[in-house]
């Protein structure tokens, strides 16, 4: 008897420790949707008030897509190392570009490039002189992602065949202030580069769909377990 009475409190005990844990969850998700409502609302009013290419750097940009107008800096342009696109090997060509009415140059990955049949000799690169116009979304989250190299620049062969991105890399290099902000090119600007940057953004709705799944799974939980103990309590009383 004592034995079954214990069983009854471990599995309580159990229980609610997993319908806190799904109510938590919930919880977060709903919050989450929340933030990114507010997100999505602030960048959409910043659209509307602002002209194009007249935007506050120092405001937070990520994953908003924009039209903007600049230069690129001439002979200033790295390619980004181990990238593939529909099977095929290449790089990523990255540049330095001045947007029109500020005063920092921002970081660009302009798109794929394909490789040539030997590492040691790099694809031939033409930027642009003239002003471009050209449509970028800001990278969300970091530059980069997991990597082993100890520097950007490490390269077997070329000192501007880059392993990952950094601000701090490119400041160093043009000796100039770089936005922490990394744009991408969503058109091509460069005939032969193709951009191919995919955002992974989780919409407000998505997050409510989770909260609702966490929120069903916690209540679950507890209605199973009412039923099982409760079940549990009349064979006792047999």
């Amino acid at each position: 008897m004592f034995n079954k009475k214990t069983s009854t409190v471990v599995v309580i005990f159990a229980v609610t420790i997993v319908m806190s844990v799904c109510f938590r969850l919930s919880y977060w998700q709903w919050q989450r949707a929340g933030d990114k409502q507010v997100q999505l609302s602030m960048l959409s009013e910043r659209f509307n008030n602002k002209a194009l290419g007249k935007f506050d750097i120092t405001d937070n940009w990520q994953g908003a897509k924009i039209d903007i107008k600049g230069k690129l800096v001439p002979d200033q342009w790295w390619l980004l190392d181990n990238q593939v696109l529909h099977g095929q090997v290449g790089y990523d060509l990255i540049a330095l570009f001045e947007v029109d009415n500020t005063d920092t140059l921002f970081v660009i990955n302009l798109g794929f490039v394909p490789a040539g049949d030997s590492r040691s000799q790099l694809p031939a690169i033409a930027l642009p002189l003239h002003e471009i116009e050209v449509n970028v979304q800001f990278k969300i989250g970091a530059w980069s992602g997991f990597t082993l190299a100890n520097s950007p620049d490490q390269s077997a062969y070329h000192h501007n065949v880059l392993q990952y991105l950094e601000q701090l890399y490119f400041e160093r290099e043009s000796k100039l202030p770089i936005s922490s902000q990394l744009l991408i090119a969503t058109q091509g600007v460069i005939q032969g580069v193709t951009p191919h940057y995919k955002a992974v953004v989780m919409s407000p709705d998505k997050h409510r769909a989770y909260a609702l799944q966490w929120l069903l799974i916690g209540l679950s939980a507890g209605v199973i377990a009412y039923f099982a103990i409760k079940k549990k309590s009349k064979d006792l009383s047999v």
